[in-house]
Parts: C-alpha cells; structure tokens; sequence
C-alpha cells in the first residue's frame, strides 16, 4: 500500500493519496484546488488515479475533485445525502472501494453535516482491522466538526449534534484502539474549537484524551461540542455551495483578477 498525507499549513487542511502498489490504482481523499502534487506522486510511482472521495461538502476551502476528474478521468464520490450539479458516485454505508489487495470502506458520519462519511483504510483486504480511518471533519485530533455550520440552511445544530453523537461515540470509538486516525483539519481551521498540532493518532488516544469521546448521553454531547464555537467565517457558506457547483476549473496560468 501507498499511503501519503498532504498537509496545507495555511488551511490546516490534510489530504490524502492511496493506492495499491500492485495494481497501480489510486484514490484522493479531501483534495486541495491545486491537485498537482498529488498528480506528480501518482505518476513518479506509477499509480492511477481511479476516484475522488470527498468527505462531506468543506466549507473552509474550494476542493480539487473537479480538476482532478478533469485531468484523470476519475469518479468523484461523496455520502449518498450529497447532492450536486456534477456527476457523482454516491457511497453508502459498508461500501468497499476494491483498489487492488488494498480496499476502502465507507463509514457515514453524518453530523458536521449530514453528508458527512469516514473511510476505513485497509492495507490487505482480508484484515479484520483497518490500518486507518480518514474522518474528515467529524473526529479530529483532540476535538470532534462544530455541528452549528449549517443552521443557517435549514438544519439545526442539535439535529446536527444528535447525528455526530451517534457517528464518534458509537461509529468511529467502535473501531479497535489502534486503528490510525487521519482528520481533514488540524490546529487552526475553525471547523472546531480545540484541534491539537498533531497530524494524525490513534483511536485509542481519542477515547482517552479527547473530550468529546469521552462515554456520554445524546443531550450532554451536544450540549459540550455547541458551547464556546467561535462565529463561523462568512465565506464558509459560499465554498460550500461552490463545492456543490460545477464551477470553473483552477488555472494556475490564469492571473488573478486584480482588487481595487
């Protein structure tokens, strides 16, 4: 298996490529706009990229599926709630995306946003523990996704905590202990309000160290992951509806329009 995260310090934003070495099928997971890093490290190994899975809609970046299908010829998948003007692959929950030896496997974990899903990374497809877990925005490093960012259109944020209680405290701390834990987002989005520096744990640090893992009811969770979120950005509303959209594609030729 390969297995590479992409982190952009100035979004705290990580991504990810994975692919069966053998086969030379790959996936993106969360890609930036700019996709051609992930592009040279595919071709430098030999790999192909096959699909694109976006976690859930982000609301704190434009993504990269749409240039990397252009470039690639590559599915764009996301939850099986996404709806979007652009052709997708919906994945439903228990979902295997068969790379090669190397399997995927879709987790939905709504509650960020109800789209939102999780994919369980399996370095052989006969393991019965997952290498990994990509989490998206729903369980970071030391925090869980703000469920309050879509309230504005027409899902609360207790609808919204109700769906995260059940997908991190059931979902995601079912998973063995050492199954890795890769998120979307480290210190500094303001997808949450205590994300840690660190780049990737366990999931058996989660449960210890994490607030919002610890064992709690429907009512206290979300009382715990509302309190003290900071107001949220005013573009985030615009990416999300840009990442719906099928918009213009990146072109780091063009210049940017100059500003007043």
């Amino acid at each position: 298996m390969f297995f590479a995260q992409y982190y952009l310090d100035c979004l705290s934003h990580a991504s990810y490529l994975i692919a069966d070495e053998t086969t030379g099928q790959a996936v993106v997971v969360d890609p930036r706009r700019d996709v051609s890093e992930y592009l040279a490290d595919a071709s430098a190994r030999g790999l192909t990229v096959v699909g694109v899975i976006n976690t859930h809609f982000h609301a704190d970046f434009v993504a990269g599926h749409l240039e990397l299908a252009d470039r690639t010829g590559a599915w764009i998948g996301y939850g099986r709630r996404a709806e979007t003007e652009y052709p997708i692959r919906k994945l439903a929950e228990g979902e295997r995306i068969v790379l090669g030896d190397v399997v995927l496997e879709i987790m939905e974990t709504p509650g960020h946003t109800p789209e939102s899903v999780s994919v369980l990374v399996y370095e052989r497809a006969g393991d019965e523990v997952p290498y990994g877990v990509l989490t998206g925005d729903a369980l970071f490093i030391g925090d869980v996704g703000r469920p309050d960012l879509l309230a504005s259109v027409g899902v609360t944020a207790e609808e919204l905590g109700a769906m995260l209680h059940d997908s991190v405290q059931h979902k995601l701390m079912g998973l063995p202990d050492e199954v890795r834990v890769f998120p979307a987002h480290g210190a500094g989005s303001s997808c949450g309000k205590n994300l840690s520096t660190e780049k990737s744990s366990t999931i058996g640090e989660q449960r210890a160290t994490n607030y919002a893992c610890a064992p709690m009811d429907r009512d206290a969770f979300v009382a715990l992951v509302t309190a003290g979120q900071s107001t949220a950005p005013g573009y985030f509303a615009y990416d999300a509806d840009l990442n719906r959209k099928d918009r213009r594609l990146y072109d780091s030729a063009t210049a940017a329009r100059a500003l007043t």
